[in-house]
């Protein structure tokens, strides 16, 4: 639903016939001024509309200026019009209506109408058609859309100074002591402005009466007490105060006693934390006396306190009511009480009549302290008065106040576990002054017994599902102590539903006998019982391995068989027991794996790749490099600096899926030196050869020699693998000139050059 001003308007759906009305319109106009509003629609269906209508759903103070033969009117104002003309799909339509607000129209202030665009077949029209010519609806362009679908908004802003003085009217009556009498009150809209607050629902006329003295109020119809005073009464008048309107009410008020100038007043709107209306023309008449003449002589019998309902010798709650009873020859109208204990200052008291049919009776409550667990003795005074204003002589009661909260404890003690059965249980520490100990089912259950001496004890059947008791002790004060057992009643074994092994890697289930743990392994058992587990044993072999309530953390490594049997026993905490007994494989082998590069291979370069290759039959979990080189992750290769050269040791970790490790190293040896090399026979630079001739290298290396190239002409035209490093060289092949040169290379890889020498053949 859509609010609009305090009226509630229907949302627009797509089930409701497709009329769109126009933009919301904004107009002025002085107080008795015409004005137009052009109210709009578009048809947004798909189908033509026969017919439409459109409905003043809510137009206070829009008044007609003529009587159009297609509209309907209540009491000269427009309720709605009907146009026959038929709605093209997708255009729009427009009425100019003249309206002009009325001469009691409150300004400055504004005017609000809805207007409601129907059908004219769902359309129900109310009040008289008017006598004049038909008004006229035409086809024109859309002037905007409504955001309230069909319903359209006109608001006029009223200018000019047209205001409202309300009037209190008051009353005056007589009759006598002890007769009910009738004062008519009321507010008087004198104009010239009616008071419109209907759009926020709230009354423009705030009355507050007065009471007058030595009167009580038996009725008042419409009207309510008022917080702010005390003997006041507040009334509303309608949301729409018409002007010339009078609103009254009547309260019937029975004379109690004969009071002298005890008028009472009627006032409209008054100062107050409150909505009302504020700029009243004259002020001064808003107040009138509402006044009780009594016959009878003055009343001058003070009030008799006959019993202040406290009882001295027997111990009260720290707050606590009793019933004083008061007489008086005409009726008393107030109880004062004053509560004086020692060392408090947050002491109160109030009392009130208890009923209007039992006047001499009070009821009243009274807070002794505002600390716990104290008990003390304190004064009540208390002092009666009439409306004549005589009061009785006061009364004190010395009164002893328990604070003290009967508490008490039972054995077995709250939340215990149990197995079913009778149970006695045994209320301990029980103070002297407790008279009764009520025992309930459950915390607001029926009550099972009362028990009211000692022994204090009850013998419970402790059966599942059964509310745990409730004791319920009071004392003699009427202090109470609730107190729940809250035992919880168990005759079911635990359930060891799974068993299983929990690793970082893996996790299988063990109870099913095909389960497998590594040589170190974390089991953790699910088991579910409606009591706590508070003993739990792993046996392996037959032999007590583990008693914490943690996850078991099972060395096998000592273990040479291939299997364990496994045993889980447990107990709740109502002492039922269980166990589960199963065969677990056990596997302590760290997997397997070949490294590369291989045992005291040379590596050269500022790096090296290094790889694993690892094999487990549960399963290969992780494999990383450890040590000084540590890369974090999993991972099968690995490019590592090289360092200098010598020794180099590589580091790799490898983790099966039970959680077997072990650590596997690998040496290299880093060169990055090159051999040396030089030539050891070669016919001399420059020289010219005819025949084959021999070249020959010495060539040395820590690590070896892998092998000797010979380059003629700078290209490789022979290796020699083995020492020695020889070639034979036949001139014949290489043309007129030719260069010769050997390039050593040893076993890493490192390479040098010798000298390069020139022949000619």
């Amino acid at each position: 639903m859509v609010s609009v001003a305090g009226l509630t308007v229907p949302a627009y759906a797509a089930a409701e016939p497709p009329l769109l009305a126009g933009a919301e319109q904004e107009l002025s106009a002085a107080v008795g001024e015409g004005f137009a509003a052009t109210l709009s629609v578009t048809n947004t269906g798909t189908t033509a509309i026969d017919g439409v209508a459109v409905n003043f759903a809510s137009a206070n103070g829009f008044e007609a200026t003529e009587q159009f033969a297609n509209c309907t009117y209540e009491s000269g104002r427009p309720r709605g019009c009907t146009f026959d003309q038929t709605l093209e799909p997708g255009k729009s339509y427009r009425v100019v209506v003249p309206f002009r607000s009325g001469a009691d129209t409150y300004a400055p202030g504004g005017l609000y109408g809805q207007f409601q665009w129907q059908t004219k077949n769902e359309y129900r029209p109310t009040g008289i058609a008017g006598t004049g010519t038909n008004l006229q609806l035409q086809e024109g362009g859309k002037l905007g859309e409504s955001s309230a679908g069909a319903w359209q908004h006109v608001s006029v802003t009223v200018t000019g100074q047209n205001g409202a003085d309300l009037v209190a009217v008051g009353d005056a009556v007589t009759g006598t002591v002890g007769e009910v009498v009738d004062a008519e009150i009321g507010v008087h809209n004198n104009g010239p402005a009616t008071l419109d607050w209907s759009p926020g629902g709230e009354s423009p006329g705030l009355v507050v009466v007065t009471i007058p003295a030595g009167t009580s109020v038996v009725s008042a119809p419409g009207c309510d007490v008022w917080p702010e005073q005390a003997r006041q009464y507040a009334c509303q008048t309608a949301t729409r105060f018409k002007v010339g309107a009078t609103e009254t009410w009547k309260f019937s008020l029975r004379i109690e006693e004969v009071v002298t100038d005890g008028a009472g007043s009627i006032e409209v709107n008054p100062d107050c934390q409150c909505q009302r209306f504020l700029d009243d023309l004259d002020k001064s008449n808003n107040k009138a006396p509402v006044t009780v003449t009594a016959s009878g002589s003055p009343d001058t019998t003070a009030p008799v306190i006959v019993s202040s309902g406290l009882t001295a010798d027997l111990p009260h709650r720290a707050l606590f009511d009793f019933r004083p009873m008061v007489t008086d020859n005409v009726r008393a109208i107030r109880l004062d009480v004053t509560v004086r204990t020692p060392g408090e200052s947050t002491t109160w008291a109030s009392c009130k009549p208890y009923s209007p049919v039992a006047p001499t009776f009070w009821a009243c409550k009274a807070n002794t302290t505002s600390r716990a667990g104290n008990e003390f003795d304190t004064e009540i005074t208390l002092q009666a008065f009439d409306a004549a204003g005589n009061g009785s002589e006061p009364v004190t009661t010395k009164v002893h106040i328990d604070n003290k909260m009967p508490k008490v404890t039972f054995s077995p003690k709250a939340q215990t576990a149990m197995r079913p059965g009778p149970v006695t249980i045994e209320l301990t520490d029980v103070p002297d002054d407790v008279v009764t100990v009520k025992v309930l089912a459950g915390g607001s259950g029926d009550e099972l017994a009362t028990l009211t001496e000692a022994p204090w004890s009850w013998t419970w059947n402790a059966v599942s599902g059964a509310k745990s008791p409730c004791f319920q002790a009071t004392d003699k004060a009427g202090n109470r102590w609730p107190e729940c057992t809250e035992y919880v009643v168990d005759g079911r074994n635990p359930d060891i539903t799974e068993v299983d092994y929990v690793g970082s890697y893996s996790w299988n289930r063990l109870d099913n006998g095909d389960g497998w743990v590594g040589g170190v392994s974390l089991v953790r058992a699910t088991v579910i019982d409606q009591t706590p587990i508070v003993r739990t044993e792993w046996w392996v072999n037959g032999v007590l391995a583990w008693t914490s309530p943690e996850d078991f953390q099972w060395d096998a490594r000592a273990i040479t068989a291939p299997t364990a049997t496994l045993e889980l026993r447990v107990w709740d905490a109502a002492g039922n027991a269980t166990s589960k007994s199963f065969p677990v494989n056990i596997d302590k082998a760290a997997p397997t794996a070949v490294i590369s590069p291989a045992e005291k291979s040379l590596v050269r370069g500022t790096t090296f790749v290094t790889s694993i290759r690892a094999t487990d039959r549960n399963g290969v979990a992780y494999t990383g490099i450890e040590g000084p080189d540590y890369i974090p992750g999993s991972r099968t290769t690995a490019r590592l600096k090289s360092g200098r050269d010598g020794a180099r040791t590589v580091t790799w970790q490898v983790i099966d899926k039970l959680g077997n490790s072990a650590y596997l190293k690998r040496t290299v040896i880093v060169d990055n030196t090159a051999p040396a090399a030089s030539l050891k026979s070669a016919p001399a630079n420059n020289a010219k050869l005819t025949r084959p001739f021999g070249v020959t290298a010495n060539a040395s290396d820590k690590n070896g020699i892998g092998r000797v190239e010979l380059l003629i002409n700078g290209k490789n035209v022979a290796i020699d693998y083995r020492a020695g490093w020889g070639f034979t060289i036949d001139p014949k092949k290489y043309g007129k000139s030719f260069t010769v040169q050997l390039r050593v290379y040893d076993r890493a890889g490192n390479s040098r050059l010798t000298t390069k020498r020139t022949y000619r053949r």
